[in-house]
Order: C-alpha cells, then sequence, then structure tokens
C-alpha cells in the first residue's frame, strides 16, 4: 500500500513540476514578446522625437520674428533633452516609456500652436508685401506723373520762352563809303550799316533793351573799336561790335547801326550777327572785294 501511494505521489511531483516549467517557458517567451514590443516602441518613439525635432529646424527658416524663433528654439532643446532621456531608458521601462510618449504629444501640440502663428505671421507678412508692392507702384506712377508734369511745364516755359523771343526780319548789312554810297570794295568802305525791324511781339517784355551786333572777318575774327564790349550769351560774356539801346513797345521797331572802319580788311566773306535778350535774333552776311 505505501509502494502505490509513493507511486501517485511521485506522478503528482512530476506533474507539477512539469506544469511549472511549461508556466515558465510560456512567462520567458511572454516576457520576450512584450521586451521586443517594448524596444520596438522605443524605437519607433526615437524616430518620431527625432522627425519632429527636424520639423522645428524647418519652421526656424521660415520665420522672421526674434520672440517666436526663441520659442521654437526652447522647443528644440526640449526634445533634444527628451531623447536623451529616452535613449537611456530601458526598453522595460513601460511606465517611463509611456510618460515620453505623453510628453511627445504635448510637444506636438506646442508645434502646432507655433506653425499657426508662423502661417499667420507668413500671411500677414505676404499681406503687407503686397500692399508695400501697391504703394511703391502708387508712388512710382506719381513720381511718373510729376515727372510729366515737369516735363510738360518744362515745354510750355520753352514755348513761352521761345514767343517771347525777339526777332530782326528784313535783316541787311551794307558797306557804304565816304558819301555813304553802297559798295563792295573795301577799298572804299569806311562804314558798316546793319538795319533790321524787330517784329511785333505782344508776349514779348517791354522797355528798353540793348541790342548787340557781332562782325565776323572771313577768318571769324571779330571787328572791334574803343567802345565795344561785352554782353552775356550762353552762359558766357561774348565781345560785341556795336551796340545800341532802343525802347521797344511790342510793336515793330526798326534798328540801324554804324560801325566805322579803323582797320586793314581782308577781302571775303563777312558775318553779322545781332543778339537782344541773350538771344540771337538775326543774321546776314556781306561779300566783299579788295
Amino acid at each position: 500500500m505505501n509502494k502505490k501511494y509513493l507511486i501517485a505521489a511521485a506522478v503528482l511531483v512530476s506533474l507539477i513540476i512539469g506544469g511549472c516549467l511549461l508556466y515558465i517557458v510560456n512567462q520567458k517567451k511572454t516576457i520576450d514578446e512584450l521586451s521586443e514590443t517594448f524596444a520596438l516602441e522605443k524605437e519607433d518613439l526615437e524616430n518620431e522625437y527625432s522627425q519632429l525635432a527636424i520639423q522645428y529646424e524647418g519652421y526656424k527658416l521660415n520665420v522672421n520674428n526674434d520672440s517666436l524663433e526663441q520659442k521654437l528654439e526652447d522647443q528644440r532643446i526640449k526634445i533634444q533633452r527628451l531623447v536623451e532621456e529616452l535613449k537611456q531608458t530601458k526598453a522595460q521601462d513601460a511606465k517611463k516609456i509611456s510618460a515620453l510618449k505623453k510628453e511627445l504629444e504635448t510637444v506636438r501640440g506646442v508645434l502646432r500652436y507655433y506653425v499657426a502663428q508662423v502661417d499667420s505671421l507668413n500671411k500677414v507678412n505676404e499681406q503687407l508685401l503686397a500692399e508695400n508692392t501697391q504703394v511703391r507702384k502708387e508712388i512710382q506712377k506719381v513720381k511718373n506723373s510729376n515727372a510729366n508734369l515737369q516735363s510738360e511745364n518744362q515745354q510750355l516755359t520753352e514755348k513761352v520762352t521761345l514767343a517771347a523771343k525777339l526777332n530782326a526780319v528784313g535783316l541787311t548789312a551794307k558797306a557804304l563809303t565816304k558819301r555813304e554810297k553802297p559798295t563792295t570794295s573795301l577799298k572804299k568802305t569806311t562804314i558798316f550799316a546793319v538795319s533790321f525791324t524787330i517784329a511785333a511781339n505782344i508776349t514779348a517784355e517791354v522797355g528798353f533793351k540793348d541790342i548787340f551786333v557781332r562782325i565776323l572777318t572771313p577768318a571769324e575774327d571779330l571787328l572791334t573799336n574803343a567802345k565795344s564790349g561785352t554782353f552775356r550769351y550762353d552762359g558766357s560774356d561774348v565781345q560785341y561790335s556795336m551796340k545800341k539801346n532802343i525802347e521797344y513797345g511790342g510793336e515793330e521797331t526798326q534798328v540801324t547801326l554804324y560801325w566805322n572802319r579803323n582797320e586793314t580788311l581782308e577781302p571775303g566773306t563777312y558775318t553779322f550777327e545781332v543778339y537782344a535778350d541773350g538771344n540771337m535774333i538775326g543774321q546776314t552776311s556781306l561779300k566783299m572785294e579788295k
């Protein structure tokens, strides 16, 4: 009887030991599977943190706001710290990994908020840029308009100035003998006489005016005498041969000037230029012989 109990007891112990071994094997398998799962989960979490860090770097490049840029930099540093913390966490530490997961979601939420701010700022900047571009176009348009007005005013001023310019018509130059008879011989010439009519001009300034005449020899030398002087023309002092002061009232005015010969002259063509109010108002020539 005792032998049967011993055998039964041995079988029971064997069954218990076998069950324990089977439980231990199954538990180890479960632990291994969980460890592998936690390891993969940790690796995925590290990848997500790395991608999030890259996203923060990318948004920093599009930010032109110092305050927002500093906030993004603070979050980037925080992500870097969490990545280092995750690397040091064991794969089996489910509680720590879960906490880091929650932290990741918080950082993602902050990123979404900052992204919205960046987009809003970029839209405002784009709108301001468009408005500035439009304002610059309007300013350029006004400048062009002003330039056109200035050009038109300049042209109008030139037209008015041109309209007010005196004009010598019927201009003639004669060489006269002692008896005041016309001649073409230099030997007989004692006087050069220049005659013309200043045309009527209601836009011209009336009053006393100086009329100047320049006599140029065939060699383009200016004939002068003791009464010769200078006048302003084209921004320079120009010498004249003879001068006459007249009173001009806007109507036709006859003018004659005389120049007494006082030197030896060469044959050829002599040029007579008439000036008034700083303008050349007429020109003629006279061919002379010996």
